[in-house]
């Protein structure tokens, strides 16, 4: 009986065949040789520039807003209410 519940089982299921939805239009090896050589350009590239900015060394348009004291206030409470 049990072999009779497993061919039914698989019959049921032999229509289905799983076709993948991506496709690639080459070998794949091309693919990882173009992302290697580009890899390698990019670190090459950032390798040459070693200068970092600090952020107090940013413009002021890109500097953090300060903190008013009511912000500071509800830091301190843990968010809770005051009243």
């Amino acid at each position: 009986m049990r072999t009779t519940l497993m061919r039914q089982a698989k019959a049921q299921y032999k229509w289905h065949r799983h076709t993948p939805l991506i496709r690639f239009t080459g070998p794949r090896k091309v693919l990882w040789d173009k992302a290697a050589s580009e890899s390698k350009s990019a670190q090459a590239s950032s390798a040459g520039s070693t200068e970092a900015i600090e952020f107090w060394e940013l413009p002021a348009r890109y500097r953090p807003l300060a903190i008013s004291p009511a912000e500071i206030e509800a830091i301190e409470s843990g968010g809770a209410s005051l009243g």
